[in-house]
């Protein structure tokens, strides 16, 4: 009797065992078929990168031939020609041409080639070429030989004017937009595909402003090269602009300084305002109480030795005309003399400070005038 239970036992442990391996095999069965469906029926995206393709388009389609089809276009880039075998400030309205491109475009690099690089002017306020290398770590700035490619061997046509052909030749070949280094942008160009012919005959009254190409690459079953499309903008120049609601770009044909936008009513003001200050609001001066400059004068003493007359009015002056509440003096040595000495017998507010390098400290002060032009 015993024994029977016992095969019995064995029976219905072999009878649990195949049920539940069944229920495994056919568990995974849906969950294929589930996985397989979801598949079948919705397409699968995938996104890799930091930054995006621009202009990447992948078409599939479901049937009994699958064609992939990849187009890449536009690549963002901008390209600056800077014409003059002189050396050239670069000026105020150079740099917000630079920075119109860096916000509208939003460029992965922008290549700034030069006949003669750019230079800080005698007077040393346009320091805006050396702005723009130290903040914009992808400005490419390179000499017009470094160029490379077949491109026309005449670059420049004259001082601020780039060679339509070379400029043609340039963008057309590499994709991206040239934007003329006195041309303002307010909106993106348009992408409608439209070709516009470039007269390159008479190039000496040609000058192009904004130029934009498409190198088109296409994938459908090999590597094909389409034939560029060029787009020719023309801007409006800063005289004559009358609907900045409708404009593309601004051409800023004059020199100008940061003090001239910021009351200019007109819409090149506005456009100028918010491209530097980020408001369109004219600017107006307004005294502001909370965090006032320390009420102190500075003034610089190298190699020491004793005091002279010039130096000893132009301490009292600070003192008793713009009436400081300290003269601090810098050196790299202590003064001596009847003047230094009348001047601490008398208890004036005056400070010498210890320096190693004195020239050091004359750079932080000529440094300090240049942040605060107008």
């Amino acid at each position: 009797m015993f024994a029977d239970d016992c095969i019995e036992l064995d029976k219905m442990s072999s009878l649990i065992v195949l049920r539940y391996r069944a229920a495994i095999v056919i568990s995974g069965i849906i969950i294929i078929a589930i996985v397989l469906y979801i598949i079948s029926c919705y397409p699968v995206f995938i996104a890799s990168g930091l930054h995006t393709v621009r202009n990447l388009t992948i078409s599939s389609q479901v049937g009994p031939t699958l064609t992939p089809k990849v187009t890449v276009k536009a690549q963002a880039t901008v390209f600056y020609v800077w014409c003059g075998s002189s050396q050239r400030p670069f000026e105020f309205r150079n740099y917000l041409s630079v920075r119109s491109a860096l916000r509208i475009l939003r460029p992965d690099n922008v290549w700034f080639y030069y006949e003669s690089e750019p230079v800080i002017d005698k007077k040393l306020y346009n320091t805006w070429w050396q702005e723009l290398i130290d903040d914009v770590p992808f400005f490419q700035h390179r000499n017009l030989k470094d160029v490379g490619g077949r491109l026309p061997r005449i670059a420049c046509d004259g001082p601020g004017r780039p060679s339509a052909e070379f400029v043609y030749a340039l963008v057309s070949s590499r994709g991206g937009t040239f934007v003329d280094e006195s041309t303002v942008l307010v909106t993106p160009p348009r992408d409608d595909g439209v070709t516009v012919p470039l007269d390159i005959r008479n190039k000496s009254d040609v000058r192009l402003q904004l130029l934009k190409a498409d190198r088109g690459i296409s994938f459908n079953g090999s590597l094909e090269r389409s034939a560029p499309v060029v787009q020719v903008f023309k801007c409006s120049s800063d005289s004559e602009l009358t609907n900045a609601s409708s404009t593309l770009c601004v051409h800023v044909a004059s020199s100008l300084y940061p003090k001239d936008i910021w009351t200019l009513e007109s819409d090149v003001g506005r456009i100028l305002r918010y491209e530097f200050y980020g408001q369109r609001d004219v600017i107006k001066p307004i005294p502001s109480y909370d965090n006032l400059a320390p009420n102190i004068g500075h003034m610089i003493w190298t190699g020491g030795g004793e005091m002279d007359f010039q130096f000893f009015v132009g301490v009292l002056s600070l003192l008793h005309v713009a009436k400081v509440d300290m003269v601090y003096v810098h050196g790299d040595k202590l003064l001596t003399g009847k003047y230094w000495n009348l001047l601490i017998d008398t208890g004036q507010n005056i400070q010498f400070v210890l320096r190693e390098n004195a020239g050091q400290v004359q750079f932080m002060f000529h440094t300090f005038k240049l942040h605060c032009r107008l």
